[in-house]
């Protein structure tokens, strides 16, 4: 009796290591399956157009882009920047965590990515509803968060034409014409080329751009960039002026349930919630 007794933990063992390893590889397959592969330009959306390219091998750069390039003319386009919530703000913080993926299901938009740098009352591990404050200004319709002193801005007016502010902080009357305006960290793409001086350490990065004159706006994310890389690269597509929303572990793009041409869902990231989602609302292709 006290032999087979002694047997019991070695077996308990063996089947959660065995547990682990099929878990381990279950995931690892449906990330393979899972995994986006490169795509030309499609429409998928009306105004909306989404790319998937391979990034060239480098110091600074590697595996996959995705870029959604969004003609803010089009019908029906429109910002969507996370609102504040109200009960975090009666408690000191301003928004709750949430995965890009789901606020792209809920809110209905088209294409969504993670915004800003944040703080939150998370423990060890950021949880799905925890507290958490935005390191940099944020505006959604006309509301803003807090004015931050080191923000570039990049916003939009009530016509939704994209501006991203040169100088820091955004003056008042700036502030009051913004209707919807999130804060990046760096200013990296000036005039269509990378700004003198941008850094070239490689990570997982969220990057916006516009084309003021066109009225264009451009949303991306990149497996493995330097700011540099990045910004060479969206300037290559067109884009006058870039700057950087968080990265790392929080960069995530996620496309809506009525994209054309392409998988709906997320195609980087999502491994984390963050507090502050930007993203495009747009018209379905009629088919």
């Amino acid at each position: 009796m006290l032999k087979a007794q002694r047997k019991h933990p070695r077996r308990r063992l063996r089947i959660g290591l065995i547990s682990l390893v099929v878990l381990a590889l279950a995931g690892g397959g449906y990330w393979w399956w899972d995994r986006r592969q490169p795509c030309p330009p499609t429409k998928i959306y009306q105004g909306v157009i989404y790319r998937c390219e391979r990034m060239p091998e480098t110091p600074e750069s590697g595996g996959l882009v995705h870029i959604v390039e969004v003609d803010m003319t089009a019908p029906g386009v429109e910002p969507y920047v996370t609102n504040i919530d109200p009960v975090a703000k009666a408690h000191g913080w301003e928004y709750t965590l949430d995965y890009v993926g789901r606020v792209v299901k809920e809110k209905h938009l088209a294409v969504g990515v993670n915004g800003t740098l944040f703080g939150s009352n998370s423990g060890w591990v950021r949880m799905r509803g925890d507290e958490a404050r935005s390191t940099e200004t944020v505006v959604s319709e006309h509301l803003v968060n807090h004015p931050d002193p080191i923000s570039f801005m990049l916003w939009f007016d009530d016509d939704f034409t994209p501006h991203l502010e040169h100088d820091r902080p955004a003056t008042a009357q700036t502030l009051a014409r913004m209707r919807f305006g999130i804060g990046g960290q760096e200013e990296i793409l000036q005039n269509g080329k990378p700004r003198p001086g941008t850094t070239t350490t490689p990570d997982h990065r969220t990057m916006l751009a516009v084309d003021t004159s066109r009225k264009r706006l451009w949303i991306a994310v990149f497996e493995k960039a330097s700011f540099r890389a990045a910004a060479e690269k969206l300037g290559q597509l067109g884009a006058v002026q870039g700057m950087m929303l968080d990265g790392g572990t929080s960069s995530a793009m996620a496309l809506g349930d009525d994209a054309n041409g392409v998988r709906s869902g997320v195609v980087m990231g999502n491994w984390r919630p963050v507090p502050v989602q930007f993203g495009i609302r747009a018209r379905p292709i009629q088919k």
